[in-house]
């Protein structure tokens, strides 16, 4: 019979695939389903001594505090409410389970980043993409998460560790990084290598040569293990010189836009890609190509979350590098390595968000929070920090109102995708009537959220099509108008009210005049100019002004 314990390891790889397809798949499903199982697994690990929480923790919950609050009055997303989750969700996790669980949770990790490895080195040896990236959308994503655990890995080897599946598997670690080609990835590996060199040398710790040349062996079977698919000079650095010069374009339409963004509360988290869409005639690097992300986590957050935002992501990224080099030569030998493995890991991260996005990736934000949770209890010995005590009855009810403000933002999201999931169902297996409650119903269930109403437009406006049907023309308009309302920057819901008071127009009561058609058709020409939808709905407008001119 399995102990607590022992079902907490699959509980939290379960997790970590969760949080790995839902940094893939934008499902609050998947994102609600990977918090149930990190849930699960704290409520099942043994219970560790945890300190008072430091400033390391007080700098994790406030960037997650300042997510959602941003989220509030910005442009509505889901992903910042859950991103903010997992970063807290895998903090908790690391102090609950403290020094005496760290071994299982790197076993866990180190599982998880091995299959990781070996999807992405298959990848390669069989042809499917000339750069590893295994479910990722980008070769950077697989480096960044890679990283994370390598970096531990190898610092445990430094320390003497000898294991010969733990040697195995941390050249399959390194055989993935480098096979996936990203210049972001290697830069971040090297400055994660810097650090645990100088913080071994500031903790006096001399690592052996048997040592040494073991980390080496494990760098040349993971280079051996890459030539299983050799990289050609265009696919490592030939792209190099249009790569860069396509990220200083993004850089330059994200400056541009902070200027236009509120300094406090910024323009919204992942409002990039509406900056991107506005900005593509002037960015020939991205005439077509779709990104979410500047490629600079920082100026990012300058632009997305405001100065309030970008101070705490420097601190986040920051303040483990900077609290573990104060603090290592007061800990005992087992503790300083400890540490410094987990500062390697942490600086890799913050490197690679010079140039990627990692910051923004679901299961990196919840390596990354376990990673700070662990570095906050083993730094609490140096510190001398008072452990917490008992939760005193004046914050029971305070700690209660927050736990339930925290689920009720996060299952409003899960409950609206599952509503909307089975109205899309009722729809396709022709229960009409079943399917309008229940887009009726997502939509009004997270009414911030422009793409129910314009699952709902759509529905109504194939009823009104196929009928006709005056009422269903006129709750389509409702909904696109909703919907644009929801999220002025996304042309999808302008474009299908365009449609509909062309194509719908004499089912509707009041329909808007050439005047109006041509301005919404202008405006959705400045958010997107380069969106072919945009210039379908342009020809359209342009087509019915001519016939209504020929009367």
């Amino acid at each position: 019979m399995f102990s607590k314990r022992g079902l907490a390891a699959p509980l939290l790889f379960f997790a970590l695939a969760l949080a790995a397809k839902g940094s893939v798949d934008a499902s609050a499903t998947l994102w609600l389903c990977g918090l149930a199982a990190l849930w699960i697994t704290a409520a099942l690990l043994p219970p560790a001594e945890t300190p008072r929480l430091s400033a390391l923790g007080f700098v994790v919950f406030g960037y997650a505090a300042w997510l959602v609050i941003t989220n509030t009055f910005n442009t509505y997303t889901a992903a910042a409410s859950y991103d903010a989750a997992f970063l807290v969700g895998g903090f908790l996790i690391g102090r609950r389970a403290g020094r005496e669980n760290i071994d299982l949770l790197f076993a866990v990790t180190l599982a998880f980043a091995v299959g990781l490895a070996a999807w992405s080195i298959w990848q390669r040896a069989t042809g499917a993409a000339p750069r590893g990236r295994a479910l990722f959308d980008t070769p950077a994503t697989l480096a960044s998460i890679l990283n994370l655990v390598l970096l531990p890995g190898l610092v445990v080897v430094a320390a003497g560790k000898r294991n010969v599946w733990l040697f195995a598997a941390l050249a399959l670690l390194a055989g993935a990084v480098i096979g996936t080609a990203s210049r972001g990835g290697w830069l971040a590996l090297l400055a994660g290598g810097s650090a645990a060199f100088f913080l071994l040398r500031r903790a006096a710790i001399t690592v052996n040569l048997r040592a040494a040349l073991t980390i080496v062996a494990i760098f040349g079977l993971g280079y051996l293990l890459s030539l299983l698919a050799p990289l050609t000079w265009d696919i490592t650095f030939g792209t190099a010189p249009t790569s860069a010069g396509s990220r200083f374009e993004l850089y330059q339409a994200a400056i541009d836009a902070v200027s236009h963004s509120s300094p406090l509360f910024g323009s919204g988290y992942l409002a990039f890609r509406y900056v991107l869409e506005a900005a593509r005639p002037t960015i020939p690097g991205y005439q077509e190509a779709i990104t979410y992300f500047v490629h600079n986590d920082y100026l990012q957050l300058l632009l997305e979350l405001g100065i309030p935002g970008l101070l705490l992501l420097v601190l986040l990224a920051n303040l483990p590098i900077v609290q573990v080099w104060r603090l290592v030569p007061r800990l005992a030998l087992p503790g300083r390595m400890a540490v410094i493995a987990l500062a390697a890991a942490t600086t890799s991260m913050a490197v690679h968000a010079l140039v990627d996005f990692p910051f923004y990736i679901t299961v990196c934000l919840l390596v990354y929070g376990v990673c700070i949770g662990l570095l906050e209890v083993l730094l609490a010995d140096a510190e001398h920090a008072r452990v917490k005590g008992a939760i005193g009855p004046a914050r029971r009810p305070a700690r209660a109102a927050a736990w339930a403000l925290a689920m009720w933002i996060l299952a409003k999201p899960a409950a609206a995708e599952a509503v909307s999931e089975y109205a899309k169902h009722q729809w396709r297996i022709g229960q009409g009537e079943s399917a309008a409650y229940w887009f009726e119903m997502a939509r009004r269930i997270d009414v911030r959220d422009w793409r129910y109403h314009w699952y709902a437009g759509q529905f109504w406006y194939s009823q009104a099509q196929v009928l006709p049907n005056d009422a269903a023309a006129r709750l389509a308009d409702r909904a696109f108008a909703e919907g644009f309302a929801a999220n002025p920057r996304e042309v999808a819901n302008l474009l299908w009210r365009i449609s509909t008071h062309i194509h719908l127009r004499p089912l509707l009561a009041a329909p808007v005049d050439r005047a109006t058609l041509r301005r919404w058709a202008d405006l959705a020409y400045f958010l997107a100019p380069l969106d072919p939808r945009v210039k379908t709905q342009r020809e359209l407008v342009a087509q019915f002004e001519a016939k209504e001119l020929a009367r």
